[in-house]
């Protein structure tokens, strides 16, 4: 249980760093046995606790794989 938290906790990190450089960030996701299922599973979580930082963040599906932005909130 701790692995999944640290995963998600240095997804979380990297986005936001990645923004603070940057200005904004990407995450795509899928639900699909080559793909990390933790990130898959913890989605809501992840883009929750971005949004609660203060950033925009907006999702598109596209051929099954979730396509996150994540930008400063202006």
């Amino acid at each position: 249980m701790k692995d999944y938290k640290d995963k998600l906790k240095k997804e979380i990190n990297y986005h936001l760093n990645n923004v603070k450089k940057s200005g904004s960030s990407r995450l795509e996701t899928c639900d699909h046995y080559l793909w990390d299922k933790d990130i898959w599973n913890h989605r809501h979580t992840i883009i929750n606790k971005l949004r609660d930082k203060g950033l925009n963040v907006s999702s598109q599906m596209n051929w099954g794989v979730l396509d996150i932005t994540i930008t400063t909130n202006q």
